[in-house]
Parts: C-alpha cells; structure tokens; sequence
C-alpha cells in the first residue's frame, strides 16, 4: 500500500508533495526537530518504563504510544527521531486522504488544499507533541481509507481481518476507540448484500474483538481491573463536576471532599466547572475513604454514574459545553510560542474554515435530494462523518471535549470539506451555464 500511494501521489500530486515539503521544512526549523511533553506525556512515558520492565504492573495509559515511545528511544525525553517518526506518520496519514480525493474527482487544486489544510501549525501539533493524537489519527485515517478501497477478488477477508485488526489497534492506543470497529462494521457492511452483510460484519468485528477483550481480561486477571484502562471514572468524573453537590449525604464523606476541591479549584480559577479537580481531590479521597487502587476507582465509578443517571438534564450540559470546546482550535503553547499574530491568525482560518464546513454540508441534502450528488462522491462524505461523528460523541459524552481530542478524526474533516465544497461549486458552475437539471 506503502509504495504504490506513494507512486500515485508523486505522479499526479506534485503540488501536494511540495506543499508537504514545505511545510514540514518550515515545522522542523520553528520547533527545532524535537518533540515536547504535555500534560499526559509523564504517564505515557510512566507506562512504557512498566512495559518495557515486563509489564508486571497495571499501566494507566493503554500500550499503543508507550510501545511507539520504546521504539524510537523517547521513553525518558523528548527527541529528533520521534519528532521524525510522527511527521513520517501524519505524511502518511496526508497520503491517505489525498489519494481518496483523487479517486473520486476532487480536482489538483483541491487535493493540494487538502494538504495544505493538514499542514497548517495548529494540526501539526500532533507532530510537535508527545501525545496519541497523530498515531490515532494514522489509524483512524487507514480504516477509513481502507473502508473506502474495495478489495480485489479473493482479498475480501484478508480486507475485512486487516479492517478489524485497525480498530483494535486503535483502542489501544486511545480507550474512547473502543467501539470503533461497530459503525466501521456496519459501513463495511452496507455495500454487500444479504449474507454477505453479516459475514464481512462478523470479520471486521473479530479481530477487533479478540485485541480489545484480550486486553481488557488480561488487565483484569492480572490486575483485577477489568478494563483497557483505570482511568475511566476520572474521565468520567469532569461530565460531574458542575453538580457534584447533588450526591446524596450516603456518600459521606466523599461527597463534601469533592465539594470542596471543586470549589478550590474555582479559586484557583481553573473554569467555570475545574474539569480536572478530580486529581487535587484523589489523596484526600483515598485518606476519608479508606479506599485505593482499583476500589477507589470502582467507588469513583458509582459516583460518576449516580450523578449522571440522576441528573441526565445537567449532564447534557457538560456534553454542550464539552461540544463547543471540541470545535474550538487547539491553543497549545507550541502554537502561541510562534507569536501573538501567529496565533491570532491561525484562529481566525479556524473559525472561517468551520463556518466553511457547515455551510456547505447544509447545501448537500438538498442537492442529494434533487439526485445531483454522484453515489461514488457522496459515500466517502458519508462514511467521514460517520468515523467523526463516532469520535466527537465518545469524547463529549465522556470527557471535557478538549479540542486536541478532535485531532485523529481532522484528515477525514478535512477531505469531507474539500469534497463538499467541490461538489458545491460543480452544481454552481453548472446553474450558472445553463446546465443544472
């Protein structure tokens, strides 16, 4: 798949490939060919000391950016060759995406936008960044290339194996992709026909099921956590934060240190609802309770789901809230760093880029509804929402909706925005001639 991509891209996207060239010429001097950490760099490094030691603890972050840590030698500080590595894979990713658009009649133009859309600095952060966001999105990006390139004869269960065996992978490298692979089923799926459908289903679903439910029973017989990671209830616990007051007085004493180091951490000024306040408030948990490792994090869970079951109208406001944040642009300091102009400018391309996309994609029903949308255009929009749609709703029904989290499904946005607009100003062209039906 490798080399053959690559031979197309050079053949017919030369304009992409300088665009990528560039850019990446241009990333490498601004941040200098070296990663950096982040809030969660510590315990991904954290997890792959405990794999690389012969895993005989429970790990905190699932195996998939630890074990890409280990490989290229960054488990103890930032480096060239996973600067290097991360930039080969969002290339890759670029690659992906490009080539989908060539397949279906997005013009040289617009494939060399694509890139350089995908080239902008606030996406390369997840090239700068020690994080899971370019090797998730290098995943999720392969599934939906790969849900998009119909298999040669004789090939449909090798395709349908390799598509599962993604999904799975992609689990372990971020726990919210865990159920990737029901609506990748389900898409690989549609395009068959009566048994057909469930045999590709059943395949696509079973590697997936075999990686994530070894996991997470290998976790909970060694471990007795039965999970693909025991930071589930922390998560959970910022869709809680606003109305954590509402835990009954059976919950005493956790309930009133909760109160009070969410409401330390509106002094400190955090936010409106301290996302993260959960961690200030852990050790004191652990000393009124009595409680630690996986039975705190089980009481934690009871918590989290008695505030969400019993005030359902409040939750969906941290899932409103978590919403906005998700379409927000990604204001690392590694992008402040380039300059206050800098930034200012790539967040106002951001805000004119998402009022792009849902304008166009508003002009889409009624236009498919007219029959003037091409099936072999429209399926590819179709699937790239499904995929994002999949990735938005497990990240704002289960965490603050921080924007950086939006970053693995940001090739496949992009490429449906370019499609949509191309399908949009070929109905305008055609109108303007004479020729719309």
């Amino acid at each position: 798949m490798g080399l053959g991509l690559l031979r197309r891209t050079w053949r017919h996207d030369r304009l992409a490939l300088a665009v990528m060239g560039v850019a990446s010429l241009i990333a490498a001097v601004a941040w200098r060919a070296t990663t950096r950490p982040m809030g969660d760099t510590g315990s991904y490094r954290a997890t792959a000391e405990v794999l690389r030691d012969g895993w005989s603890t429970l790990t905190i972050r699932g195996p998939g950016y630890p074990l890409l840590l280990l490989v290229t030698g960054s488990s103890n500080g930032s480096t060239h060759q996973l600067f290097f590595v991360q930039l080969a894979m969002h290339a890759f990713t670029v690659l992906l995406v490009i080539d989908i658009a060539r397949r279906v009649s997005v013009g040289r133009i617009g494939r060399a936008a694509i890139a350089l859309l995908l080239f902008t600095p606030a996406v390369l952060l997840r090239v700068v960044y020690e994080g899971t966001e370019g090797l998730a999105a290098v995943l999720v990006t392969a599934a939906f290339w790969l849900l998009l390139t119909p298999p040669k004869p004789g090939r449909r269960v090798p395709w349908a194996l390799g598509l599962g065996a993604i999904c799975g992978a992609a689990a372990l490298v971020r726990p919210n992709f865990a159920l990737l692979f029901v609506p990748v089923a389900i898409l690989a799926a549609l395009p068959r026909s009566g048994g057909g459908r469930w045999r590709t289903a059943g395949l696509v679903a079973l590697p997936a099921l075999v990686i994530v439910g070894g996991f997470v029973v290998a976790n909970g017989v060694r471990f007795d956590s039965y999970s693909l990671t025991p930071l589930t209830p922390y998560h959970l616990n910022s869709k809680t934060a606003p109305y954590v007051e509402e835990l009954p007085a059976s919950y005493e004493p956790a309930r009133s240190v909760l109160i009070e180091e969410r409401d330390a951490g509106l002094l400190r000024g955090e936010s409106m609802a301290p996302d993260n306040y959960i961690w200030h408030a852990r050790p004191r948990l652990e000393q009124v309770t009595g409680l630690q490792g996986r039975a705190l994090e089980r009481y934690l869970m009871e918590i989290d789901l008695h505030l969400i079951t019993h005030n359902p109208i409040e939750y969906l406001d941290t899932v409103q809230t978590a919403s906005l944040n998700y379409t927000s642009i990604d204001s690392q300091p590694a992008i402040l760093g380039l300059g206050r102009p800098a930034a200012w400018f790539q967040t106002g391309v951001h805000d004119v880029l998402l009022v792009a996309f849902f304008g166009v994609l508003a002009c889409l029903p009624g236009l498919v509804l007219a029959g003037r949308v091409p099936r072999e255009r429209l399926w590819p929009i179709v699937v790239g929402l499904v995929l994002a749609a999949y990735t938005w709703f497990t990240v704002v029904t289960t965490e603050t909706g921080t924007a950086r989290l939006r970053s693995p499904s940001e090739p496949i946005l992009a490429l449906v925005l370019v499609l949509a607009a191309s399908i949009v100003r070929v109905q305008i062209q055609a109108r303007r001639s004479g020729t719309a039906e």
